[in-house]
């Protein structure tokens, strides 16, 4: 007759389990590589909270370069702006919500409640900042530097743009039209930003780069050149802190270099021209050049120019995509046509490396996947909108921004903290193989509700 064994006693099975948990957490490399699986960088966060052992890990700059290797900066939402009424109305659209990011997508939709009685206009958003301006009843306007992700939402009061700048003119016949653009930095303290401004004449064009620093305009560089080049018809710029972009009237992209001071010029990929507003966006390309997106009829086409080359013939067409395929789902059947372009498609908005693009099609804002291909209705415009005005993604913080590491705190003690972390946190980690977990675990700056 077989005996049963008795089930071991609950004390003995929590060891058990938790000298397995600890075989697998205990191992560096295998600890780093769940980490690096979390996909969510609120997820890293929380996981550098276990323990100091953990942060380490999670904080060091090669994990971290990692980390954003195999999971790009997360976009959160857009703000869509549309001139409804004698003042621009702002709202938040939260894209593919996570249950995770729920609370951080409620409190940038709630951002600018604090902003009643106010019209408010969002000019930049870069790593999970914003550069707005609000006018009150009297017109007057004040520029902020916002976080909408940080749990006060974090504004800080910066100085307006700078006046134009003096540019020598060769005669007193030549007339100059100034042109601005303001840009978020990637990294920053929370209180700077980039302002271009460029000087346009019949003979030259000049442009200044300025900075703020310490609540100051400070002129970073100047370049000028000899290109009579015209206006743009619409502020279709780019600014990745070296080098300035800008669409010109004449299906020309102006460069201006700052480290070298030089202007020069790029023509459009082969095929392109800039027929209307809207039809071309440019794109940062994470230190590798800059993408260009262009819109014609149902045909989506995006380039590619590498970094160290300005050279028209190195465009690279990357990607073609078919709208009417794409936007299947979303029962837009019809596509007006006007002279050979589509009159009822826009470009609004371009992620970087454009792994995403909103449109403007026939009454709807899309956003479009260009990764999955999927496209989804995120808003449909209403008589009282008037018109769509603009559209800033807001992507999640990155860096993540995780606490400091204090000294004095043993490997040994670190450790210990791992394995007394709560059994069913350890459990999770191993039974979704080692892909995502949800660690409870006091929350950390920015990320206080996830």
């Amino acid at each position: 007759m077989e005996i049963e064994t008795p089930p071991p006693p609950p004390v003995a099975a929590a060891v058990a389990a938790a000298a397995a948990i600890s075989s697998v957490l205990g191992d560096d490399d295998l600890l780093r590589e769940i980490l690096l699986r979390l996909g969510l960088p609120t997820s890293l966060l929380r996981a550098a909270l276990v323990c100091r052992r953990w942060l380490r890990h999670a904080s060091d700059p090669a994990f971290i370069r990692r980390f954003r290797a195999l999971h790009p900066p997360r976009l959160l939402g857009a703000y869509l702006s549309t001139s409804a009424g004698p003042a621009p109305r702002l709202r938040f659209l939260p894209i593919r919500p996570v249950p995770e990011l729920a609370a951080a997508a409620r409190r940038a939709g709630a951002f600018f409640d604090a902003f009643k009685g106010s019209a408010a206009s969002v000019y930049d958003s870069r790593s999970g900042r914003l550069l707005v301006t609000t006018f009150d009843d009297r017109h007057d306007s004040t520029r902020q530097i916002c976080g909408p992700l940080s749990p006060a939402g974090d504004t800080a009061v910066v100085p307006p743009p700078p006046p134009p700048p003096p540019i020598q003119l060769t005669n007193d016949d030549e007339c100059l039209i100034y042109h601005y653009g303001e840009f978020l930095p990637d990294d920053d303290d929370g209180r700077s930003y980039f302002c271009v401004v460029m000087g346009y004449s019949e003979l030259q064009t000049t442009v200044y780069l300025y900075e703020l620093q310490d609540m100051s305009w400070v002129v970073r560089a100047s370049a000028a050149a000899q290109l009579p080049l015209l206006p743009p018809r619409s502020r279709v710029m780019l600014f990745d802190n070296a080098k300035f972009y800008m669409l010109s009237a004449t299906n020309k992209i102006l460069v201006c270099d700052f480290p070298s001071s030089s202007i020069s010029v790029m023509e459009l990929p082969n095929g392109v021209l800039n027929k209307h507003s809207g039809c071309i966006m440019l794109s940062r390309g994470d230190g590798s050049g800059i993408f260009l997106v262009h819109v014609k009829e149902s045909q989506l086409q995006i380039f590619h120019c590498g970094k160290d080359s300005d050279n028209p013939g190195n465009w690279f067409l990357v990607d073609y995509i078919c709208l009417r395929q794409v936007c299947a789902n979303l029962d837009m059947t019809t596509w007006p046509s006007v002279d050979g372009q589509s009159a009822s498609v826009k470009i609004c908005a371009v992620g970087d490396n454009a792994r995403f693009v909103f449109l403007e099609m026939f009454g709807a804002v899309v956003f479009l996947d260009v990764t999955s291909r999927q496209a989804d209705k995120v808003y449909q415009l209403t008589p009282e909108d008037k018109e769509l005005v603009s559209v800033r993604p807001l992507m999640l913080i990155w860096p993540p921004v995780f606490p400091p590491m204090k000294e004095g705190y043993d490997q040994k003690e670190s450790s210990t903290v791992c394995l007394l972390t709560p059994f069913i946190v350890m459990l999770s980690l191993i039974q979704f193989m080692m892909f995502s977990f949800v660690l409870s675990v006091s929350p950390f700056s920015g990320y206080d509700d996830l």
